[in-house]
């Protein structure tokens, strides 16, 4: 086992007490220490700058410098190296003193003798460790207070004070200054299509890809949510156009890939400057760029636009227009509803007519509708995202009419080849459905809602967090109404007993978080 190493320098005039502390110290077979010498106090401060020791004995009686002086010099330089400070018997006192002043321990010249100096030297090389681990965690700490922990890109709070900075410093060196607020464009659709773990991905991709672009000098922050800002000093407000047309340009051209799952999104980007006319301090700038992104938006997204193009009286108008259009596209969704809701109605019933006899389908269709609803209520999910769920549902079995009928009545169980055959109808219905243009965000839901939470489900075998939101909400609600009702495999059990067994797949089968808010609303109906 290697000894440890200890280097010393020892501050002392006298050999004989220099050599008693070699004595002393060659006396613990666990320990190198490794020993240096210094006659005065010049001699031992201008060895010490050189900092490669790990501990100062300095005796106080050393010529040219007391003991206290020459802690008092090391404190004032900083070198963090520790000392002991050796004083004569009955000058306890200066010993004190010393520790006062810096010195992490002090002994008498007849401790020195003794197992007291190698204890003394243990504990300022512990105290010394723990001092540096305070160090580096407080460093740690420092460096997460001021960055956001997805993206690693810097803060809210701390981006706020570097605007103040560096727009004080543009206007003290009369220096041009610019922003860029930039937005994902259709984020939220990403987090429902594709769960928000792909959506935390591509956030964290978005970071490096901005931090790639951008000059060293330029700083990169998460504003929030989908949202980043680019400061750039000493930047005309051409300069900042020209950055944000080419991280427009690479986005629209970088495909987000993650295992199975791949997407394309744009970013839309609004610009402001210190040449804005509007602008008296570094919050006309944020609200200059937040207006010019709100226009790069209205302009269709995936566009880049500068505060000047944003003129007031065009600022009035353009609310007034939005307002209009939202109006329309509020009355036009509400259309768009009710032609889904006639679309599955009609699609079930072509089913039926299709296959007769196949009333068992469309009726656990209308179950797990229910139960699905009444689990995303739980989970408090939006009104948009429950009827979505509720939509997916009563489609998730379209796809069995691409199923050999024969199979679908087999009351014997199934090979493995007709099993293959029917994980099928996710993906054949996904095919059906889609042609319709109307249900673009059902559509995941559909193709994963037999995927496990272990990945071991199909069709692509995806895992955890990576499944869609929706179609582990649909996986579960399927399971409890397959277990609930006679089929010609099972006859169908009681409610506890379905529930225990949808608890028994937390983790592997089903989302653990999903199962309790899930037994928690069966349990709930069953007493209302």
């Amino acid at each position: 086992m290697s000894k440890e190493k200890i280097s010393i320098l020892v501050a002392d005039n006298s050999l004989p007490g220099i050599e008693i502390i070699r004595s002393t110290l060659g006396n613990y077979d666990d320990m190198n220490y490794t020993i240096d010498t210094a006659s005065s106090g010049k001699d031992a401060l201008d060895k010490a700058a050189g900092n490669t020791f790990d501990l100062l004995l300095v005796n106080q009686d050393l010529p040219g410098a007391k003991g206290i002086k020459m802690i008092q010099e090391i404190t004032k330089r900083k070198w963090g190296v520790p000392v002991i400070m050796i004083v004569a018997e009955g000058e306890e006192k200066i010993g004190v003193r010393a520790m006062d002043k810096g010195a992490y321990d002090y002994l008498t010249k007849e401790e020195v003798k003794t197992v007291a100096l190698n204890r003394a030297i243990r504990r300022a090389m512990q105290r010394k460790k723990l001092e540096s681990d305070i160090r580096e965690s407080v460093k740690k700490l420092a460096k997460l207070a001021i960055r956001d922990g997805l993206t690693g890109l810097y803060n809210h709070r701390h981006f706020r004070e570097v605007l103040k900075s560096e727009y004080k410093k543009a206007k003290r060196h009369l220096q041009p200054l610019s922003c860029i607020m930039i937005d994902l464009d259709y984020f939220k659709a990403v987090n429902d299509s594709y769960g928000h773990q792909f959506g935390d991905f591509v956030l964290t991709r978005s970071a490096r890809i901005l931090k790639r672009l951008v000059r060293d000098t330029d700083f990169v922050s998460r504003y929030g949510g989908e949202e980043f800002f680019i400061i750039l000093p000493n930047t005309e407000l051409q300069g900042a156009f020209i950055l944000g047309e080419r991280i427009r340009n690479v986005f629209e051209n970088n495909d987000f890939t993650k295992e199975d799952i791949s997407d394309r999104i744009t970013v839309s980007a609004g610009i402001s400057s210190t040449s804005d006319d509007n602008v008296v301090s570094d919050e006309d700038l944020i609200t200059n760029a937040d207006k010019a992104l709100y226009c790069a938006k209205w302009r269709g997204r995936n566009n880049v636009c500068c505060f000047e193009e944003v003129e007031s009286e065009e600022t009035i108008s353009l609310r007034e227009e939005v307002k209009k259009i939202e109006d329309f596209h509020s009355r036009l969704e509400r259309i768009n509803e009710n032609i889904k809701e006639t679309c599955i109605e009609s699609a079930l019933n072509i089913l039926l007519e299709i296959e007769s006899g196949w009333d068992y389908i469309n009726e656990h269709s209308v179950r797990v509708s229910r139960y699905a609803e009444k689990l995303t209520r739980e989970l408090l999910l939006s009104k948009e995202e429950v009827n979505v769920v509720k939509r997916a549902a009563m489609l998730h079995d379209i796809g069995m009419v691409g199923i050999n009928s024969d199979i679908l009545r087999k009351k014997t169980g199934l090979t493995d080849k007709e099993y293959n055959l029917i994980k099928r109808h996710s993906g054949i219905g996904v095919k059906i459905i889609e042609r319709t243009k109307l249900f673009q965000k059902e559509l995941p839901i559909i193709l994963h809602h037999h995927e496990r939470f272990d990945g071991n489900g199909y069709p692509h075998k995806l895992k955890g967090d990576i499944i869609p939101y929706g179609a582990r909400i649909l996986a579960i609600a399927e399971a409890y109404d397959v277990m609930m009702s006679n089929t010609t495999y099972r006859n169908a059990g009681s409610a506890e007993d379905a529930l225990a067994e949808i608890k028994g797949g937390a983790g592997s089968q089903f989302d653990p978080h999903m199962v309790n808010a899930f037994i928690k609303v069966i349990r709930n109906g069953v007493k209302a």
